[in-house]
């Protein structure tokens, strides 16, 4: 992402005076997984997709619950046309199981 900021100064400002003003700017990530590029792929009776996490998120409160997908989607139209749409699918599609407890190390339980 890219982000702008602009702003103008009055003619009345004066450098070092006591009218100043002060300029604050924030960033968060917001943490999601992402899907990577050409992940479907079958097994176990199960359709699966690799994912990659980012930002800094709490992992363990995403497992055992319906996930859906949403995002910024790239599409090559015929012709060669590039376009970019927004798409959410508004509905559970996805579930990521946690990992059954004998097979966790001890660090993981905690």
């Amino acid at each position: 992402g890219t982000s702008l900021v602009a702003f103008a100064v009055g003619a009345k400002f004066e450098s070092g005076g006591e009218g100043g003003f002060k300029i604050l700017g924030a960033h968060t990530d917001s943490p999601n997984l992402r899907v990577k590029p050409r992940s479907k792929r079958k097994g176990s009776g199960c359709t699966q997709i690799n994912v990659e996490t980012y930002g800094g998120g709490l992992w363990h409160t995403w497992f055992d619950r319906d996930l859906s997908v949403a995002g910024k989607v790239i599409l090559k139209r015929k012709g060669g046309d590039v376009e970019t749409v927004l798409v959410d699918l508004e509905r559970p599609l996805l579930r990521i199981p946690n990992l059954a407890i004998h097979l966790q190390t001890a660090s993981e339980r905690e």
